[in-house]
């Protein structure tokens, strides 16, 4: 997981600089006015990105696919945080993967989906999902079918094998307990309880204007249940809908055997004060229109 790199010191007038807008040829380390950033090889700084490493520094792909780099300190800030949820943390497990590790402590940080997988094929066909059709194209993109309609199980394989189909040198993952509360805690820099209260996503109980799945301009009226297409709320750090739209599959486990997974994040039949972005949730590991994915990467 250890490429080549070498650094290159960005300055705060980062948007002056081309070599920022280019694809990386290997992973490369660049200086914010606020921290390091690592970009991995054949990925770009984002034009949308932010100027800062705690307004969210947006890389992309070669077809568009973004992700948000989350700096981590030491590896001992790379933890699972209890906020709200089923039990306690006590009742929820997972041993830190060791490529996870090793990733996090070299680089000092990771990178989450900016947005919910989303579904390539229906998104083109204007169409939310409706069946637990797995053999679409996944993306990480703004204006998309979310991927709904998936399995625990299937989310895993969907995330793993992201990165070979696209050829990254990376690896992408379904998100871990310590990936979502680390993300969480670098969120709550900029809005404290975004953990516990989560407001900005497509909640029961939220109301904000949006474009649905076929272009049209549409409002949600407060206390309505109404999936939308990807990154249709506001976002913390350029990352959005961590705390709505659909739950999210993650790789801990739950203390059940009826209902042996877990799930993050509120949804868009759940309010916000109960089920907000930090909540966790246990699941069957079923497929369902209310749940989806989102992916991590590491270098």
């Amino acid at each position: 997981m250890n490429g080549k790199s070498y650094t290159k010191n960005v300055s705060v007038t980062v948007n002056q600089f081309k070599d920022v807008y280019e694809y990386m040829q290997t992973n490369t380390k660049l200086t914010y006015s606020d921290g390091e950033v690592w970009i991995p090889e054949d990925f770009k700084v984002a034009d949308d990105s932010a100027s800062t490493v705690q307004g969210g520094i947006v890389i992309e792909d070669k077809e568009g696919n973004q992700f948000v780099w989350v700096p981590v300190a030491t590896i001992e800030d790379y933890k699972k945080t209890w906020y709200k949820g089923e039990q306690s943390l006590s009742y929820y497990s997972e041993a830190l993967p060791e490529d996870e590790k090793t990733s996090v402590k070299t680089y000092k940080g990771f990178y989450i989906g900016r947005y919910e997988a989303g579904d390539k094929e229906n998104t083109e066909a204007k169409k939310l999902r409706n069946s637990n059709n797995v053999t679409k194209t996944v993306t990480i993109k703004a204006n998309q079918a979310p991927y709904n309609y998936v399995t625990r199980t299937q989310a895993i394989s969907l995330a793993e094998s992201f990165a070979t189909k696209q050829g990254y040198k990376a690896k992408t993952k379904l998100v871990s307990s310590y990936a979502w509360d680390t993300t969480i805690a670098f969120l709550q820099k900029v809005n404290s309880d975004y953990g516990s209260s989560s407001e900005e996503g497509n909640c029961q109980d939220t109301t904000f204007s949006y474009t649905d799945i076929t272009g049209a301009r549409q409002t949600k009226a407060s206390y309505s249940e109404v999936l939308v297409p990807t990154g249709q709320t506001t976002p913390v750090c350029n990352i959005y809908d961590m705390g709505g739209n659909v739950d999210e599959w993650t790789t801990e486990s739950f203390s059940s055997s009826t209902y042996p997974y877990t799930a993050r994040g509120g949804g868009y039949s759940s309010d916000f004060t109960n089920f907000p972005a930090g909540y966790r949730g246990n699941g069957s590991g079923s497929a369902g229109v209310d749940i989806g994915f989102r992916l991590t990467l590491f270098m």
